[in-house]
Order: C-alpha cells, then sequence, then structure tokens
C-alpha cells in the first residue's frame, strides 16, 4: 500500500504543508481572541480593529487552506482507490487458480469495497489527522505555557486522563463490536440460505423453525448490538467529562489568578479556548489508533493478494496444435500429501476418452494440469510432443474448449454469450452453433432474441449448459474437455446435445467426464480412475467383460 501512497509525493507534501498550516493558524488564532477583549475592556480602539482583522483574517485563510487540504486529500483517496481496485481486477485475471481457490470468493470482494474502504479511513484520512493533532498539541503547549504555567500545568495533567479513558472505553467497545460482527454474520447466512432454499424450506414446512432460528439470531445480535452500542457511546461522554473538568478547574484557578494580577480577562478566554482545542486530539487519537489498526489489517490482506503467484503468460513461438497428448510420470499434489502420482497416459489426435470413477478419484484434476489450471509437481505433459510449459498459457487454452457441469452466464446479451472470448465474429456463426447446440429453439422465443440481455436467474440449468455448449462450438477448438456437460439437460435434449456432439468432436480429441455412464458407451476408451490412478481402461464392452470397478459402476447405475 505505500507505493500507493507514496506515488504522487507531490500531492503527498501539499496536504501535509496545509495540515500543518491549518494546525498552527488553529493555535494561534486564540491568542488574537485574548488581545481583542483585552482592548476592548482597555478601550484601545485602533488594536481592537487591528486584531480583529488579523483575526478574522486568520480563520478565513484557515477556511481557505482546509478547503484546498480536503481538495488534495478527496483526489489523493479517489485516486489511489480506483488504482487499487484496477490492480486487482487485473490481479484476478493473472493469479494462478490455485491461489484463488484457497480463498473465499467474499473475501476477495470485501477487498474491492471494505478494505479499501478501510485503508481511506485509516492510512489515507487517518494520518492528516496526527499531523494535525501532534503539530496541535506542541504548539498549544508552547503558547500555554508562555500565557501561564499553573493554568498549562492542569490541561497537561487532564488530557492523558481523557486518552486512557476513552482507550479503556474502546478496548472494550471493541470486544462487544466483534461479537456483534459475528452475529451479524451468522444472521446474514441465515437470511441467505432461507431465500436462496425458499423450495426446499416450504416442501419441508419448515417455516416456523426458520422463523424461531430468525428469532433466536436477531435477539442475540440486539442484546450485543445493546452492548456495543452502550459502550461506543460512552466515550464521548466520559472524556467529556474529563474535558469539561479541567475546563472548570482552568476557569476558577484563572479567576483567581485574574485577581491577583497574573493575568488578563482576554488570557482567561484564550486559555479556555485551549481547553478545547489542545485536549481534542486525545479525545480522537484512539478512534483514529482503531481506524489505522483496522487499515492496516485490510492493507495487509490487500498486499498478500497483489503479492500471490502469477500464471506466466510467456511468449513464444506459434504452435499448431493438432490433439495429441501424453502424460509422462506426473506427480501431483493439493496439499502436502501426494495424491497423483507416477500417472502415464497417451491420447491420440482424434481419440474419444471418457473419465470415470467416484467423487474425489482425481477426474477433473486430470483436466486442470492439462489446463495449467494447476501446476504438476513432477514430470511432464506434451501435446503434439511439445511440452505444455513451452506453449503460452493463452495458445493452450485457446486450443482446448471446455464445457464444465456448473457452468454460468454473464449478465450480457445471448449473442455476447456464445461469442465470449471471441472478436469479429458474425451473427450468422453466432445463428450456426446455436442451432447445432440446440439452443436456437428457446432463443427464438426470448423477446430481442439473440440480443435479449440474460443472467443465470432468467434461463433454465439445461439452457444455460445450451449456450455454453454452443460458444465452445464457435471456437472450434483441436481439444474438446466436457466435464458432465449434459448433466443439467433432460434426457431427451441429452439425446439431441449428444448427436451435435458427435459432429463436434469429429477430428477432436476429447475428454469426457462423466457420472452418466450412458453418456460414454461410445467413447473410443474409458478410463477409470482412483486416488488419482488409473485402476481399469478399455472401451464399454471389453471393461463390463472384466466385470471389475467399472462392471459395478454401470450396473449400480443399472
Amino acid at each position: 500500500m505505500k507505493k500507493y501512497i507514496l506515488k504522487d509525493k507531490k500531492a503527498l507534501l501539499i496536504i501535509s504543508i496545509f495540515t500543518i498550516l491549518v494546525s498552527i493558524l488553529t493555535v494561534i488564532a486564540p491568542i488574537y481572541v485574548g488581545k481583542i477583549i483585552d482592548n476592548f475592556i482597555e478601550l484601545s480602539y485602533k488594536e481592537f480593529i487591528i486584531n480583529l482583522i488579523i483575526l478574522v483574517t486568520l480563520y478565513v485563510v484557515i477556511y481557505i487552506f482546509s478547503i484546498l487540504q480536503v481538495k488534495f486529500l478527496s483526489k489523493m483517496i479517489a485516486r489511489i482507490q480506483k488504482e487499487v481496485r484496477e490492480d486487482l481486477f487485473l490481479k484476478i485475471n493473472n493469479i494462478k487458480i490455485k491461489e484463488i481457490d484457497k480463498i473465499e470468493y467474499g473475501n476477495i470482494l470485501n477487498q474491492f469495497s471494505i478494505d479499501i474502504e478501510n485503508i481511506s479511513n485509516g492510512i489515507i484520512q487517518g494520518l492528516p489527522k496526527i499531523i494535525s493533532g501532534i503539530v496541535i498539541v506542541i504548539f498549544s503547549i508552547i503558547v500555554m505555557l508562555k500565557i501561564n504555567i499553573k493554568m498549562s500545568a492542569i490541561l497537561i495533567i487532564v488530557a492523558p486522563v481523557m486518552y486512557f479513558i476513552s482507550r479503556w472505553i474502546t478496548k472494550n467497545t471493541n470486544i462487544f463490536f466483534k461479537d456483534r460482527a459475528n452475529v451479524i454474520a451468522k444472521l446474514n447466512n441465515n437470511v441467505e440460505e432461507f431465500i436462496t432454499y425458499q423450495n426446499t424450506v416450504k416442501n419441508f414446512n419448515y417455516e416456523e423453525v426458520a422463523e424461531r432460528n430468525f428469532d433466536k439470531l436477531n435477539i442475540e445480535l440486539y442484546k450485543t448490538g445493546v452492548k456495543a452500542g452502550f459502550y461506543s457511546a460512552l466515550t464521548n461522554p466520559a472524556t467529556r467529562l474529563v474535558s469539561n473538568t479541567g475546563y472548570v478547574i482552568t476557569g476558577i484557578i484563572g479567576v483567581i489568578l485574574m485577581l491577583n494580577g497574573e493575568i488578563t480577562i482576554g488570557g482567561i478566554t484564550t486559555f479556555l479556548m485551549y481547553t478545547s482545542i489542545f485536549t481534542r486530539p486525545f479525545n480522537e487519537i484512539t478512534a483514529i489508533l482503531s481506524e489505522l489498526q483496522t487499515a492496516f489489517a485490510s492493507s495487509k490482506r490487500i498486499d498478500k493478494f497483489l503479492n500471490s503467484e502469477d500464471e506466466k503468460f510467456e511468449a513464444t513461438k506459434k504452435h499448431i496444435i493438432k490433439g495429441s497428448i501424453e502424460f509422462k510420470n506426473v506427480d501431483f499434489s493439493y496439499t502436502k500429501e501426494p495424491f497423483i502420482k507416477n500417472f502415464n497416459l497417451k491420447v491420440e489426435v482424434g481419440e474419444k476418452v471418457a473419465i470415470v470413477g467416484k467423487t474425489g478419484a482425481g477426474k477433473t484434476t486430470i483436466v486442470n494440469l492439462l489446463m495449467r489450471f494447476y501446476e504438476i509437481d513432477k514430470g511432464n505433459i506434451y501435446i503434439d510432443g511439445t511440452n505444455i510449459k513451452d506453449i503460452s498459457i493463452k495458445e493452450l487454452r485457446e486450443n482446448i474448449g471446455i464445457v464444465l457441469q456448473d457452468t454460468k452466464l454473464f449478465t450480457d446479451t445471448v449473442k455476447e454469450n456464445i461469442a465470449y472470448g471471441l472478436k469479429d465474429i458474425s451473427e450468422d456463426e453466432i445463428k450456426k452453433v446455436a442451432k447445432l447446440a440446440k439452443a436456437d429453439s428457446f432463443i427464438e422465443k426470448l423477446p430481442n432474441k439473440y440480443e435479449t440481455i440474460i443472467n443465470n436467474e432468467m434461463l433454465s440449468e439445461g439452457e444455460i449448459q445450451l449456450i455454453t455448449i454452443a460458444r465452445v462450438m464457435l471456437r472450434n477448438p483441436s481439444i474438446l474437455i466436457l466435464d458432465e456437460a449434459t448433466s443439467n439437460v433432460d434426457l431427451i435434449t441429452e439425446n439431441k446435445i449428444q448427436q451435435s456432439m458427435l459432429e463436434l468432436m469429429k477430428g477432436k480429441t476429447t475428454f469426457i467426464i462423466a457420472h452418466r455412464l450412458s453418456t460414454i458407451q461410445k467413447a473410443d476408451r474409458i478410463l477409470y480412475l482412483e486416488n488419482g490412478n488409473i485402476v481399469e481402461q478399455g472401451t464399454h464392452e471389453e471393461l463390463l467383460s472384466k466385470k471389475g470397478k467399472y462392471f459395478d459402476l454401470y450396473t449400480n447405475q443399472l
């Protein structure tokens, strides 16, 4: 975060100068208030007018400098927020998927909003307050000691008392606010589940239980909210009590000193103004430090994310990918424990290979390694005899089309969703693949057909999958990966898609990951995976005749 703040050193210097000037002038102004009062009492009208003009000028200058400080600070905050958001978004484009998988999506989204806001409130706005507070305290002490040492001693004792009271209250307040935040998180999660799973709630007549659970959390939130709010509200009254006590004591001592001829009425007035000016930073310091701690925590989260490992989109010579694939002695692990060990597989150009196995067997992992979503620990993967590490990631993925089980659309037109990531694609080409994917029948019924803006809520899961399949067809890649591609569509639609897929797969190397074994019976080869290893392979008929793992899986499905 340091680089963002120090990037525009000129603006930072200007903000610091205006902050210091405003603070110094704020300390100087009360001196002239005292002089004006003394001039009026002594009937020295000429000096009264001169000091009045000086005082008005000071407050006008303070006002102008404050506006300029706020202007430059606001511009700096907006710039930093903009640059951090840009870098975060760019990072998401470049970060390795394995790094993304380690972080909850909610935490990443929070970096775009809450964390950036915390940094703005804490570091960027808090530092000027600290500079201002230091300047005010130092200059106030100097001026007050010159006016009267005895009265100064009272304020110098009162200020730390205010600080420690404020700190004690804030410390206890933070505990209750943390409890409150945890309960809010539980409550939000409860409400989200209640809304998301409304069909299930109503189907099982769970409304009353859900209401009781919500009421329980709501009451808990009420109780923690009362405690947090009460302690939070104590800060100002408690510090004001100490401040007002100091104010009264200072005033009484001032009157006694005035009667002894040690100070004038103007001097007392000036000093009473310093009571407010001098103690204000001590009232604010605890809140500022709390904001800074929050800001530094947010800054660390953002820095950690921005410094995480990127994918390497290295530029290499152009490769014409035909589609032969070889995994050679490949080892891979998600954690310290090995998951795939000494994995070997050869796939010829145009071969259709189905991968089956129980959940967690490693089916999708093999695909992730081929796509370089994850990097292997040992061994090599080759495409057309070239190590995939020698092929740029961009070129590699341009030649691999993938259809996932759980696919989402982008809020955009049907046309843009199908042509996603491609440029200069004609509408005829889009309509052609939509028909091939059997998606045109429902697209033509939409209000604006291919120009209709859609999202995931507007279409069924099957319709979303059909648009995704059309998207892959438009790319016409050399290698296809179908990861449960037809799991979300009905049997009739599935049969239509299978016919389209057979046309699409002609001459293309294809991996078909499936739980529904009826979809893979025509594959050239079926691999049965267990714990990341191939335990059986062959055609559908060959594997059934072996009466092994695949046979058991197939008969269980039947």
